[in-house]
């Protein structure tokens, strides 16, 4: 029994990394190239997750219309975000847009309220069962999670490091001034960095919705350990931010199966040293 549980929560903690680290991609290239944080950045986790609840709970479609819709609807809002707030205030102290995202917040579970209510709702997953080795138990609700999270990821590697946009936006993060000067479009970056960023969280929210739940405040937790993540793996940094999304996701799946609530202290407990002990986190650089 013991054996059992240890290997169930570690494939428990496999795929909540995977969703940790999608989410915490996408805060990474915000603060990599506005140097500023988007507190709303849950917030389109829960959009995301409500899309895929009607589409496949009350519309009865496939889960690839609900990836596509969700997608479509909440990069729509991250250039929106991009057009209202950022480019706006672009000169001004990032505390400001930051500021601005987070008063975006109520706004967006406000909406989410009043269009969705506020039940907690759950989604058919898109596989159910088990799988049975032996005396251990696999649930396949998770296979569904790990694959689709892992292949986000490869595009996502691909795109940063084989493409011109990819490596435009590389420019732009070490030197905004430079890459202009370079003849790199940075307001086309920007745009495609809000893009990118939103479809990560959107990915993160259809892939959660199955294995968790949704609601209008389904983010106020996440946004937390996405910015623990973010501040662990050294801000702006993406192979910090995919460390840091492991290292959190699996301290929340054993501190969960064997602390119980209290893995909420020890997982925030580890961020605290490193930030005292290596405050550029565990990628940064030292300013």
């Amino acid at each position: 029994m013991g054996l059992q549980v240890l290997i169930q929560t570690f494939i428990n903690g496999i795929s909540s990394s995977l969703i940790y680290v999608l989410f915490a991609l996408g805060l990474t290239l915000i603060v990599g190239i506005f140097n500023t944080f988007n507190f709303a950045h849950a917030e389109f986790v829960m959009i995301a997750g409500f899309v895929t609840y009607f589409v496949v709970n009350v519309w009865k479609l496939p889960y690839a219309v609900s990836f596509i819709m969700a997608l479509t609807i909440v990069s729509m809002l991250g250039i929106i975000f991009e057009k209202s707030i950022f480019f706006p205030m672009r000169r001004r102290p990032s505390i400001q847009s930051s500021l601005a995202t987070y008063g975006a917040v109520g706004f967006l579970q406000t909406g989410a309220l009043i269009i969705w209510g506020g039940n907690v709702q759950g989604v058919k997953p898109l596989i159910s069962g088990q799988f049975h080795f032996g005396s251990l138990v696999f649930p396949l609700d998770r296979l569904p999670v790990v694959i689709g999270a892992l292949l986000m990821l490869i595009i996502l590697f691909l795109f940063i490091q084989r493409t011109k946009m990819g490596l435009a936006i590389r420019a732009v993060q070490q030197d905004e001034e430079a890459a202009s000067l370079q003849g790199i479009n940075v307001a086309r970056v920007r745009i495609v960095v809000w893009v990118v960023a939103s479809s990560l969280a959107g990915a993160a929210g259809i892939l959660l919705a199955p294995i968790s739940y949704v609601d209008p405040f389904m983010g106020n937790i996440l946004i937390l350990k996405g910015f623990a993540i973010v501040i662990l793996g050294g801000l702006g940094s993406i192979p910090g931010a995919l460390i840091a999304g492991f290292i959190l996701g699996f301290v929340d799946s054993f501190g969960m199966t064997y602390l119980g609530t209290y893995s909420y202290m020890f997982a925030f407990g580890i961020i605290i040293l490193v930030l005292l002990f290596r405050p550029q986190g565990l990628m940064g650089r030292r300013s």
